[in-house]
């Protein structure tokens, strides 16, 4: 968009305004929310910050358009608002249709929905739904203050609940992969890249999967990444938890070798 229309010196200038405020990290702006908000919520609100940046530069085509004093209003509400749990339908009934909605408009699905007026240099109030302990997604977070990105939020109970702890931060992007050997119980080895498990497995001629997996549960990990969505009576059930794969990369092995 910014180079059909002939600004990239001030895309690029958005990009280090970015860096500046310290919401683009080495892996962009997913991996300044990564602290915010956890996995499943973080792609809506990424596309926020990139709404904001479309605003700005008149790329934006708002639903609802908040007048200068409902602004106003929303901005110095919206801190005491938060300081219990809501939902979405609350969200609504006090603040009205967003400006912006991104996501699915199911109950059950991650979103982030905005506020602004028509004035391009008005920021986006942006509020972050997502699963708590409800069947249904709630306010998790609202960035709505200018100035440093890790001090623009206001969190819900549920947002704080949710938030990701040092140790789930050190374990993302933390994969192992296990060798199931053909017709065995137990996993026969573990191994931190798939280059080793493929030696492993030429080395010994063994037949079975070697399949990724990442650190944690796996049903609960592929829904909160948004790989699997609860349909049926008896997904999330104990035998359903029990006997659910990852869903990740895995190799089919012959005698050692890739079938």
């Amino acid at each position: 968009m910014a180079a059909v229309d002939g600004c990239l010196g001030r895309w690029h200038a958005e990009c280090d305004r970015l860096r500046d405020r310290g919401a683009f990290a080495s892996t962009g702006v997913m991996g300044a929310y990564r602290y915010i908000l956890p996995t499943a919520a973080v792609r809506e609100a990424v596309a926020s910050m990139y709404a904001e940046i479309a605003h700005r530069l008149g790329w934006l085509e708002l639903d609802r358009t908040l007048s200068e004093p409902e602004f106003q209003r929303l901005s110095a509400d919206v801190d005491g608002w938060v300081s219990q749990d809501r939902t979405l339908p609350e969200l609504i009934d006090t603040f009205g249709h967003p400006s912006v909605w991104i996501g699915s408009t199911g109950a059950e699905h991650a979103k982030t929905v905005a506020y602004t007026t028509t004035d391009p240099d008005s920021p986006l109030i942006s509020f972050h739904l997502g699963k708590d302990v409800r069947p249904a997604v709630v306010v998790l977070a609202v960035r709505h203050r200018r100035g440093d990105f890790m001090d623009a939020f206001s969190f819900t109970p549920a947002g704080m609940r949710r938030k990701p702890t040092r140790e789930q931060l050190s374990l993302r992007g933390t994969n192992v992969w296990l060798f199931h050997g053909e017709g065995a119980r137990f996993a026969s080895g573990v191994f931190t890249t798939m280059a080793a498990g493929l030696d492993w497995a030429a080395e010994h001629r063994v037949t079975g999967i070697l399949t990724e997996y990442a650190i944690g549960g796996a049903y609960d990990l592929a829904i909160e990444e948004g790989r699997f969505r609860p349909s049926k009576a008896h997904h999330g059930t104990p035998h359903h938890v029990a006997g659910f794969g990852p869903g990740l990369e895995h190799v089919h092995l012959t005698e050692g070798r890739r079938d």
